[in-house]
């Protein structure tokens, strides 16, 4: 009956430490730490804390979309640990906790709380998407939109980005596998795949 906690920030450049205290002080006795986009569940640690996890464990997450990006993803990762008979505790959100629910009336309002919040979560994202796509529109019409630069890149501003570039060529060139070097380096594998098709079209 282990406490574990997950915490996951999108860049290496990233402060974990707002994750990693509010865990400490749920007395998680292992924590488990991505630096790489949530896209996707392809993340070295969760996988790992998905393999370590056990029967009678308890996962702890400081936000729900830890879990995941939208209302399918939450569901379908909630589902996965339940059936393993493991619990679920979301600190900033208290009502998220399957450890004091456990007869059938707390069962269904947890999963009722879980349905809104995830689906309140998910249509927020929408529109944070929305608004990003909409001013992008003005912008490009007003003559005022310049696109990011890559971050990673060889002339990236950030110099552990610029090192991580050099190092993905090096694999590549070695002949690393795509999988491998995204998983090594704790970035995506669509990340690796621009850089490869940006040095192959040089």
């Amino acid at each position: 009956m282990t406490k574990i906690g997950y915490a996951r920030v999108s860049t290496i450049g990233q402060n974990e430490e707002r994750q990693i205290k509010p865990l400490k002080g749920y007395s998680c006795e292992k924590i488990f730490i991505d630096k790489q986009s949530g896209k996707d569940f392809n993340r070295t640690e969760y996988k790992n804390m998905k393999n370590y996890v056990r029967e009678k464990d308890t996962i702890v997450f400081v936000e729900l979309d830890r879990l995941g990006r939208n209302k399918n993803e939450i569901n379908k990762e909630w589902e996965y640990f339940i059936n393993k008979d493991v619990d679920i505790v979301v600190l900033d959100m208290p009502l998220l906790d399957t450890t004091k629910y456990q007869d059938d009336l707390g069962k269904l309002l947890l999963n009722l709380a879980k349905e809104i919040i995830s689906y309140n979560a998910e249509q927020e994202r929408i529109r944070i998407l929305e608004r990003q796509t909409q001013g992008i529109e003005i912008a490009k019409r007003e003559g005022k939109y310049k696109s990011r630069s890559k971050s990673y890149s060889a002339t990236s501003k950030n110099k552990e980005k610029r090192r991580l570039y050099f190092l993905v060529i090096e694999y590549l060139n070695k002949k690393k596998p795509i999988k491998q070097i995204a998983e090594e380096l704790s970035m995506s594998r669509d990340t690796v795949y621009r850089i490869k098709n940006e040095i192959e079209n040089k």
